[in-house]
């Protein structure tokens, strides 16, 4: 392994630019005042509600507090039934939990979402509403998810923390369900290290979902300092990573708590860290702001990385490529593989690391599983595909020369 490693992870879509204005908010004493409260979170709003075509969206702490508070503003009945899809996120089940909600899982298809032939079979006399999940960018079958949500009067809420950008029969996802949530998480289509935006589309709740983001809390200073280290950290780990240093770099970091845990041992514990929820601090809406403006460039990348994956890969035993989806952003571009591990190792060795999006239907490895209300068999498919299951990267930081290195080790 060489100096350089090609890494689907560490925060891929870091750029200088938001290096510099994260810096900036640390070291320039002028910037400190307005950490928690500013303009640029009313400006990322505007620009967001402008780029869909809807009236208003909130920036909060987070995806999973944004599904958090849209469960919430909905005004339901403890014990009510939520379904999700199996190929999921813990995060994802513990904002239903912690809603008062029941998580109700249903399999996915073949295209790694939700499956809407067998949606019908969980549809009982508790359940509200159906979590639709946009996976790796790939739009679900909404035509379909939203034809049988009429006929029961359940709601749909979009899950689009992988498809900001994505279309649907020419139309954005996150505009077709009753209320959606997008993510602005270290791994996501665009990064603040942590974030979210959510928005409403059916006025019925639109009061209900402002009160709930008024009530929510500002996060600390120290933990704002936290999310702003990280992409300095990153951006020296990713230079260092193939001689272990850059790894290393990461996992002190971490000890020393100077940055954080994507999914944190209490989250995989189904244990809700406080303050919860909360509203994104305007230190990373700068971020986010310069993050917004690269979306189409980040995307455009993503699609022509992903073409240049179906043209190469398309005739290589042993390996079976996702459906081409129209209007698809590919966040990853998930592969299917007879032996994921020794590919991934045989990546590894060329200096290239790829990534394991869901080795287990609720993800990530190491969840209490009593917590997560999954039972095992309930999803045969996505338990199948999690164990067949290997992501190429797509983001920005993938050159022409990684791409040719990717296509050989996946062609051998």
């Amino acid at each position: 392994m060489g100096l350089r490693v090609v890494n689907i992870g560490l925060s891929p879509n870091n750029t200088w630019k938001d290096t510099l204005v994260a810096a900036g908010q640390i070291f320039l004493p002028w910037n400190w005042l307005s950490w928690k409260k500013g303009q640029a979170r009313i400006e990322l709003e505007k620009k967001f509600s402008d780029w869909l075509g809807v009236e208003k969206s909130y920036a909060v702490g987070s995806g999973r507090e944004g599904l958090y508070l849209i469960l919430k503003s909905l005004n339901l009945e403890a014990g009510d039934e939520i379904i999700l899809q199996g190929f999921t996120c813990m995060v994802v089940v513990n904002s239903i939990v912690w809603a008062g909600l029941k998580p109700v899982f249903v399999d996915m298809d073949d295209n790694y979402n939700l499956d809407a032939e067998k949606l019908r079979e969980k549809i009982g006399p508790r359940t509200k509403a159906v979590i639709v999940q946009h996976t790796f960018g790939i739009s679900a079958n909404l035509e379909k998810v939203l034809k049988i949500c009429r006929e029961k009067n359940l709601l749909l809420i979009e899950d689009c923390a992988h498809a900001m950008g994505t279309e649907y029969q020419g139309r954005k996802v996150g505009t077709f369900g009753d209320l959606s949530f997008f993510s602005l998480g270290r791994s996501k289509v665009i990064s603040c290290v942590s974030g979210g935006i959510i928005l409403v589309n059916n006025k019925k709740y639109q009061e209900s979902l402002a009160k709930e983001v008024e009530a929510c809390s500002e996060i600390s200073t120290g933990k704002i300092l936290q999310y702003l280290y990280h992409p300095l950290v990153c951006s020296k780990a990713k230079f260092l990573y193939g001689v272990q240093i850059g790894k290393l770099t990461m996992v002190v970091a971490q000890k020393l708590r100077l940055i954080n845990f994507e999914v944190t041992p209490a989250e995989k514990a189904g244990k809700m860290v406080k303050p919860f929820p909360t509203l994104l601090p305007n230190a990373l809406a700068k971020v986010a702001l310069v993050q917004f403006s690269l979306l189409e460039k980040f995307n455009a990348r993503r699609i022509a990385i992903a073409e240049k994956y179906f043209q190469k890969l398309a005739n290589v035993e042993g390996l079976k490529l996702p459906q081409k989806s129209a209007g698809s952003i590919w966040l990853r571009f998930p592969i299917l593989v007879e032996n994921p591990g020794k590919l991934m190792a045989a990546a590894k060795n060329e200096g290239v690391i790829l990534g394991d999006w869901y080795t287990v239907p609720v993800a990530p490895p190491g969840i209490d599983k009593e917590k997560s209300f999954y039972q095992d068999g309930s999803c045969s498919n996505a338990e199948k595909i999690c164990k067949q299951i290997v992501n190429l990267p797509t983001h920005q930081a993938v050159t022409d020369k990684d791409l040719e290195k990717i296509i050989k080790i996946c062609s051998k």
